[in-house]
């Protein structure tokens, strides 16, 4: 067996092993007959909101995608990167994490361009500024009782995982347009160096950008908590949702599977909901944010990939440093 085969194997364990234990605690504590009832209750209102939360967040990760790209001098329509986007969630579904999402469209534009360098380069700064939007994001919640949830251990590893995001955005940044020297390290690491320095309201943007992508992510949970009438407030939901999308950044599971539910029961028995309920908000918010990859299941099956229709362009150094300042 080979090792991708071996890792795949492994956190499809890892996932049905976190679900068959929570499974057990419902059955052992408070019985699974209760689950259809409580369906059965739920209110329409906020499980609309839940399902229109998801293209909220796609909405403001395109954008974000669009402009890193402008800024590596590539112009793609905004059509082809929602259709891109779309098709990437299709695939990250069933992959852990976002990596399915991510290489999807590191490789569609790649193909789409001929310059499969920017296309990665572009993913990875994107992912970037996606975690320290979700840093920024997690201590911003910190005066609405975020400390009782997440402990020292948890609020460390939100700080770490800001800080060594903009370190890493700054060594990019700062190699920005410079030649590899002769070296093996050098070389591979020239390809991740940004084509130029972005302007300090263009990196406000992105971030504000991220900042609303992912909490709408996690408002989609607090939605779910809402509409299943769960005995907790919806802010605390709503850093519950919070927390639920920094779990799912771990790829250690098949789609989230497992470490999703988990986070909800851990966290939400802090304010006394019961595992079952806390259960089928995850549950309910991970079938909320499907949606938008269902559609990109659609458009992968009715036609071919398609292209930019010969709209790619190319800029040149001044209006691509112009679009990035």
């Amino acid at each position: 067996m080979t090792r991708p085969a071996v890792l795949r194997a492994l956190k499809r364990t890892v996932s049905l092993a976190l679900l068959v234990g929570i499974a057990w605690l419902i059955a052992t504590r408070e019985g699974l007959g209760d689950l259809g009832a409580r369906l059965r209750t739920l209110d329409a209102g906020p499980m609309g909101v839940a399902f229109l939360l998801p293209m909220v967040a796609v909405s403001a990760s395109v954008t974000r995608w669009g402009r890193l790209l402008r800024a590596e001098g590539i112009a793609l329509p905004a059509d082809w990167l929602m259709r891109s986007f779309l098709r990437g969630r299709f695939v990250g579904a069933f992959t852990p994490s976002t990596t399915g999402l991510d290489v999807y469209r590191a490789v569609d534009v790649g193909r789409e361009t001929g310059d499969r360098a920017a296309g990665g380069r572009v993913v990875v700064i994107e992912k970037l500024y996606g975690l320290i939007s979700l840093a920024l994001l997690t201590f911003a919640l910190l005066p609405l009782g975020l400390h009782r949830f997440f402990g020292a251990a948890g609020l460390s590893a939100a700080a770490a995982l800001g800080v060594a995001s903009i370190t890493l955005l700054a060594w990019m940044e700062r190699r920005a347009g410079r030649p590899a020297s002769g070296s093996w390290l050098s070389r591979k690491l020239a390809g991740l160096t940004t084509a130029r320095r972005l302007g300090a309201m263009e990196r406000a943007r992105l971030v504000a950008l991220g900042v609303l992508g992912h909490a709408a992510t996690a408002l989609v949970f607090a939605a779910t908590g809402a509409a299943l009438g769960v005995d907790a407030s919806f802010t605390e939901l709503a850093i519950v949702g919070n927390a639920i999308v920094l779990a799912t950044l771990l790829p250690i599971s098949v789609g989230g599977f497992g470490v999703r539910e988990g986070t909800a029961v851990a966290l939400l028995a802090v304010v006394g909901v019961p595992a079952a309920e806390a259960v089928l908000v995850a549950l309910l918010g991970y079938l909320a944010a499907q949606p938008p990859a269902l559609l990109g299941g659609v458009l992968q099956l009715v036609g071919p990939r398609g292209s930019s229709g010969g709209e790619t362009i190319r800029m040149g150094g001044e209006e691509a440093r112009h679009s990035a300042a």
